[in-house]
């Protein structure tokens, strides 16, 4: 009794005989002889395969390959030159009758290889780690929840195994802005006031600000809030609203250092608003009042003093000066004459003696005529 098989160029067979295999069969037409008579085909195109130790034996050791791979061992398959297997720990088995057929062992301890992206279609996204750092940017590499070393700006790619786990953290280093705002505070002498503040700071150690705090922006804010409430408690409201420089100088000492315990680096504390309630505001606008009032009622007492004592001079030139006086009152007569069209005055010799001197007249007759 006769069986006859075909087997295609991308197959394999194994044939049994009462259930153990007794021959391998590679492409082309059989003609089998006998009974009780099965087989076993095999997808060469494939690659892997698995089969029982007695069904390996009876294949050819040119049409296949075996491999153990360590734990810390990787292997990718190819055909043709392109990635098609991925390969773990453990034994594998794959089909070696295409000659494209190569396979490739990697140690996860060495650097990864090139990740292409026909690579890293076979790869497994747990196995390998892969981050960009950009140019403004540090990343910080940890292998089994430690920190190995930093990255500068570029593309990294790690393998990553429970041995061996890695992670990737990225930092920015730019320059960042915080605003603290609508921060109510009393001062020395019992004022309240609401402060605005602003912060510029950038990192200067990624490794330290990464692993110093939990939250960068919220600790720093703490630590400017803090700082300025102590200085504001201790000065005054005169002292707040005439030194804003002073202010501005005695935070960032305060800050600056303790920044610098958490790798940050603080470029510039600045006071944007003070604003106070709007009670003390009408009190300062009454007392700025007040004092330029009196600052005004200064100026005019002394423009007054002055003008006192230039006419308590004018008095005694004067008294001094007889003739000077009666020119002055002729002038105010004329002054007057101006306004009203004209002034007569009727006097005799001896009124014209009373308002003027003897000596202006020069010698009288004996009428009393000039």
């Amino acid at each position: 009794m006769y069986k006859t098989i075909r087997v295609k160029l991308n197959e394999r067979a194994v044939i049994f005989k009462n259930g153990l295999p007794i021959r391998a069969c590679g492409p082309g037409r059989h003609v089998l002889w006998g009974l009780r008579l099965t087989e076993q085909r095999f997808k060469t195109d494939q690659l892997l395969f698995d089969a029982l130790p007695e069904v390996r034996a009876a294949l050819p050791a040119e049409w296949f390959q075996e491999i153990t791979l360590g734990k810390r061992q990787r292997a990718v398959l190819y055909a043709d030159g392109k990635p098609r297997k991925f390969l773990r720990p453990g034994t594998h088995r794959f089909w070696t009758v295409d000659p494209s057929v190569k396979l490739d062992v990697f140690d996860v301890d060495e650097p990864l290889p090139e990740l292409t992206d026909e690579l890293k279609l076979v790869v497994p996204a747990r196995e390998i780690v892969e981050a960009t750092v950009l140019a403004y940017q540090r990343g910080l590499l940890y292998v089994q929840g430690r920190l190995e070393r930093l990255l500068e700006p570029g593309r990294h790619t790690f393998w990553t195994h429970p041995e061996k786990e890695v992670h990737v953290g990225v930092i920015d280093m730019r320059s960042d802005q915080l605003a603290i705002v609508g921060q109510d505070l009393m001062t020395r002498d019992k004022v309240t006031l609401r402060l605005s503040l602003t912060v510029e700071y950038a990192i200067e150690d990624p490794a330290l600000a990464a692993h110093a705090v939990t939250n960068l922006r919220d600790t720093i804010y703490t630590v400017v809030q803090l700082a300025a409430r102590d200085y504001v408690s201790a000065a005054t409201l005169d002292e707040l609203l005439e030194g804003r420089d002073a202010m501005t100088n005695a935070l960032e000492q305060q800050v600056i250092g303790k920044a610098a315990k958490f790798g940050v680096r603080v470029e510039r504390v600045g006071v944007k608003d003070v604003v106070l309630p709007g009670e003390m505001k009408t009190l300062l606008n009454r007392v700025i009042e007040a004092e330029k009032e009196a600052a005004a009622n200064v100026i005019l007492r002394r423009e007054e003093t002055a003008a006192t004592r230039s006419l308590a001079n004018t008095a005694r030139v004067m008294a001094d000066q007889p003739v000077l006086l009666r020119l002055k009152e002729l002038d105010a007569m004329k002054d007057i004459a101006s306004q009203i069209g004209e002034v007569r005055i009727v006097v005799g010799a001896d009124g014209l003696k009373s308002l003027l001197p003897a000596d202006l007249l020069g010698p009288r007759g004996n009428n009393g005529h000039v």
